[in-house]
């Protein structure tokens, strides 16, 4: 349940993304906002849990994460907004091939169980972010390939992203798991209110009610993907190789319906080919 919990809920972050632009929803300043919401809903979500010096590791660890969080979130959002919901879900979440091979890397007894057909899976799920990005905008004279450059940068902040959750989970005892979102979302909290008052001060912007409920709408389902990220993670002892291919090819494979059937975006032959490949990886990843 917390596996499918987390794709749930991760995939549901694009979905807010998209909406965004139609309620023009400023993203950075909806994206500074929602870090204040998940900073709250932690602290009421861990309020039963009594605060001890044995809660802390897992607390800083999560603040170091947090503090990638901020310009990766924005990179997500805007690929999503400029690029759509099945290539930035692919950019973003076939990055677990990095932080996969880290904690193999960590940890020598993960390393008899990692088959010949896990290192295929993990082939499968790099390749899939380059077909999807092969001639994703055919026929449309308004597309910058520049824009190309978003879903890469993406790629490899998303492994940044994946590694610093993992290492966290990896180093701190699961009973204090809810402490490492808290603490990430401390830290990208603290950063996104910088933004807002560095943005208030130099350009004197203003912050529109719509920004604020378009960060509720983000913060809430953003916790609790992490929150259940860090659960699944202890549930399969840590083993990142395992858990990061489930959740993120999960997240294509739910984010291309969603793409189509809210959004009605075109799924071309390339973007069709990575898909099969998302599939065959989980398929892989699960019963090889």
């Amino acid at each position: 349940m917390n596996l499918v919990l987390s794709i749930i809920l991760t995939s549901s972050l694009f979905v807010v993304f998209n909406y965004y632009k139609f309620f023009k929803v400023s993203l950075i300043q909806a994206i500074c906002i929602n870090y204040m919401v998940c900073l709250a809903v932690g602290f009421l979500f861990t309020f039963t849990t009594a605060p001890s010096e044995n809660m802390m590791p897992s607390y800083w660890a999560g603040f170091g994460a947090g503090l990638f969080f901020l310009p990766i979130f924005w990179l997500m959002g805007y690929t999503t907004q400029t690029m759509g919901l099945t290539v930035a879900a692919i950019a973003n979440k076939t990055s677990m091939v990095i932080p996969a091979m880290v904690i193999l890397l960590l940890e020598p007894k993960l390393m008899a169980q990692f088959t010949a057909w896990k290192f295929v899976a993990i082939l499968l799920s790099l390749g899939a972010i380059i077909l999807s990005n092969l001639n994703p905008q055919k026929g449309n004279p308004s597309f910058n390939r520049q824009l190309l450059i978003f879903p890469f940068i993406l790629f490899l902040g998303g492994a940044v992203v994946d590694l610093a959750v993992n290492l966290a989970s990896y180093y701190t005892d699961p009973v204090y798991a809810a402490w490492i979102p808290v603490g990430a979302f401390t830290g990208a909290a603290l950063s996104g209110s910088t933004v807002l008052i560095f943005r208030a001060i130099k350009f004197n912007e203003t912050l529109p009610f719509r920004s604020i409920l378009g960060g509720v709408a983000l913060g809430i389902p953003n916790f609790f993907s992490l929150y259940f990220v860090v659960k699944t993670l202890h549930q399969y002892q840590n083993d990142g190789a395992t858990v990061y291919p489930l959740i993120n090819t999960g997240t294509i494979l739910l984010n291309t319906f969603l793409a189509l059937i809210l959004f009605k975006e075109k799924i071309n032959k390339y973007m069709i080919a990575g898909i099969l490949c998302a599939i065959l990886s989980i398929c892989l990843m699960s019963w090889a």
